[in-house]
């Protein structure tokens, strides 16, 4: 019951609030795959490269997965949530899949440097550039990446990457560390049934 009633606060959020949906695919998928991530965990950087690459190819791509991706910048992490915002900017100009490429691809160096404005202009023309910049520091932008902590606190989501798949109403927690192909056979079991 608790679980149902969170999912409700959820989706009560979603249509109340302006938040952007950091999504890929499209909604009516047979599968909705939600990502808690932060920017600056190597864990996520590993389920970026290693799992959800593919996963957009063969699945989002092909309208069996829709992807929702939700910001939960750990605070160890000091550049995390600068990063998140960034990302946020990106999507009102039509860039978060880019910037989120450049951001997990170059991770360890912007989180050394602390220079996130560089790594994620670096695949911004300077008019996106100067916008991005500008919204970023928005607190509308830092209200959309605080409303996605909250959303995963409430389901109690504490470390990350966390991945919850939804098939047919039921949800399934999926592993941190999961390979491509094991979450590909998941998949198409719950497809094939």
């Amino acid at each position: 019951m608790r679980k149902f009633l969170a999912a409700i606060a959820l989706i009560s959020a979603a249509f109340s609030s302006p938040a952007q949906v950091k999504s890929r695919g499209v909604p009516n998928a047979p599968i909705l795959l939600e990502i808690y991530s932060d920017f600056q965990c190597p864990a996520c950087k590993a389920m970026y490269e290693g799992t959800l690459r593919e996963l957009f190819t063969d699945y989002v791509a092909k309208g069996k997965v829709y992807v929702i991706h939700h910001d939960f910048p750990l605070p160890m992490h000091s550049h995390a949530m600068e990063a998140a915002c960034y990302a946020n900017a990106a999507e009102r100009v039509g860039k978060y899949e880019q910037v989120s490429d450049v951001l997990f691809r170059e991770q360890e160096k912007w989180a050394a440097t602390g220079n996130v404005d560089q790594t994620v202009c670096s695949v911004l023309t300077p008019e996106e550039a100067r916008k991005v910049r500008a919204l970023a520091k928005d607190p509308s932008i830092i209200a959309e990446v605080e409303a996605d902590v909250q959303a995963g606190h409430a389901i109690h989501v504490n470390s990350t990457p966390t991945v919850i798949l939804t098939h047919k109403l039921k949800q399934y927690p999926v592993p941190s560390g999961v390979s491509y192909d094991t979450l590909r056979r998941f998949i198409d079991q719950l497809l094939a049934n």
